[in-house]
C-alpha cells in the first residue's frame, strides 16, 4: 500500500499529465490504480480531542452575543478555540454548536479576511483534514468531515466576493480535496450516539462548490470527477442517508457547465456498467452495498432536473439505473 506521500505524488502527476492534454479519457483507469493502492486498512487508535467544557461557554456568550447584535469581532484566540473543537464526537458541540456558530459569524461579517484565511489554512492541514484517516471506523472522522463541510462554506464566500483564497491555496485545496476522496472510507450516515458523520455529503458540498468555480481550470474538475467515481465504485459499506442524492447533484451540475465534463461523464459511465458486465461476481455484503450504492446513485442522477439530456438518453437506453 502507498504511503499518503506516495500517493500524494502520484495525484500530482496526474495532474500535470491532464493539464498537459497527455491524458484524459484514460484518467479513471489511472486515478482507479491510485485508490487500489491507497486502501488501508489499520486498526484504530485513540483520538486526541481538548475537553468541550473549555469552549462550551465561549459558544454560548458568541451566541448569545450575536442575537443581541452586540458582537462585531472575534479574537483570533476565540477562533482558533473554536476550530479546534469542530471535531468534537459531540453533536451539540460540533454541530449545533461551532458549526452553527460559524456560519452566523460569516454571514454577519464578524470575521476578518485574515481569518478566514486562518480558519482555511488551519482545515487544509494534513493533521486535521487526514486525522486518522488511514484506520478502520474512529471518531477522527468527525473533525475530517465536518471540516470539508467548512471548507465548502468558505470557498463559496470567497466565490461571492471576499476573494481571500489566492492562486496557492486553491492549488492546495484542490491537492488536498483529491486527497481526501481517496483515502476517507468511512461512509457512516447518522451515528445514534454522536449525530451526524456524513463524510460522502460533505464531500459532494466541496465537489459542487468547486463545480461552479470559474477561475478552476477543467483539468482538475476532470480529475476532481474522476476521483469521485473510481472511489465510489471500490466502496463497500453502504452510502444510504442521502449521499448518493447530494453527489448526484454535484454531477448533474459539472456536467452542465461544459461538453467536457459530459463526455468525460459518458467515458466513465459506460466503463462502469462494462466492468460490470465482464466481471465475474462473488457475491458478498460489500459486492452488493457496492451495486445498491451504484443503483441509488444512478437512479438519482436520473431523477436530478439538472441532468443533461445526452447523460438521461444514456441511463435511459440503457436502463442503467435499474436492477
Amino acid at each position: 500500500m502507498d504511503t499518503i506521500d506516495q500517493t500524494r505524488a502520484k495525484i500530482a502527476d496526474l495532474r500535470v499529465q491532464l493539464q498537459s492534454g497527455k491524458v484524459f479519457g484514460s484518467t479513471g483507469e489511472i486515478a482507479r490504480g491510485i485508490i487500489l493502492n491507497s486502501l488501508q486498512h489499520q486498526s484504530p487508535t485513540e483520538v486526541e480531542l481538548p475537553n468541550d467544557d473549555e469552549v462550551r461557554e465561549l459558544i454560548k456568550e458568541l451566541q448569545e452575543d450575536l442575537k443581541n447584535g452586540s458582537l462585531t469581532n472575534i479574537t483570533d484566540k476565540e477562533l482558533d478555540k473554536l476550530i479546534m473543537h469542530l471535531g468534537s464526537p459531540n453533536s451539540d458541540i460540533r454541530d449545533k454548536g461551532i458549526f452553527f456558530l460559524f456560519n452566523d459569524l460569516i454571514q454577519n461579517q464578524i470575521l476578518s479576511d485574515s481569518q478566514l484565511v486562518l480558519m482555511f489554512d488551519h482545515l487544509l492541514n494534513d493533521d486535521v483534514i487526514f486525522n486518522h484517516i488511514t484506520e478502520d471506523e474512529n471518531d477522527g472522522v468527525y473533525g475530517r468531515s465536518f471540516s470539508v463541510m467548512m471548507l465548502s462554506t468558505l470557498i463559496y464566500v470567497d466565490r461571492a466576493g471576499r476573494n481571500f483564497i489566492d492562486p496557492e491555496r486553491k492549488n492546495f485545496l484542490v491537492e488536498q480535496i483529491a486527497m481526501y476522496v481517496i483515502l476517507e472510507n468511512d461512509t457512516r450516515g447518522f451515528n445514534g450516539s454522536h449525530g451526524w458523520v456524513h463524510a460522502y455529503t460533505h464531500i459532494g458540498n466541496v465537489l459542487d462548490e468547486l463545480a461552479g468555480d470559474p477561475d478552476l481550470i477543467r483539468a482538475d474538475k476532470v480529475l476532481l470527477l474522476a476521483i469521485l467515481f473510481e472511489k465510489y465504485r471500490v466502496i463497500q459499506t453502504p452510502l444510504i442517508f442521502g449521499e448518493p442524492n447530494r453527489l448526484a447533484t454535484y454531477l448533474a451540475n459539472q456536467f452542465q457547465e461544459d461538453e467536457i465534463y459530459r463526455q468525460f461523464g459518458l467515458i466513465e459511465l459506460r466503463e462502469w456498467r462494462r466492468s460490470l458486465s465482464m466481471n465475474r461476481i462473488r457475491e458478498s455484503e460489500g459486492m452488493w452495498n457496492a451495486m445498491f450504492n451504484r443503483q441509488r446513485l444512478l437512479q438519482s442522477l436520473i431523477l436530478n432536473p439538472n441532468l443533461p439530456q445526452d447523460i438521461i438518453d444514456y441511463l435511459e437506453d440503457t436502463s442503467d439505473f435499474t436492477m
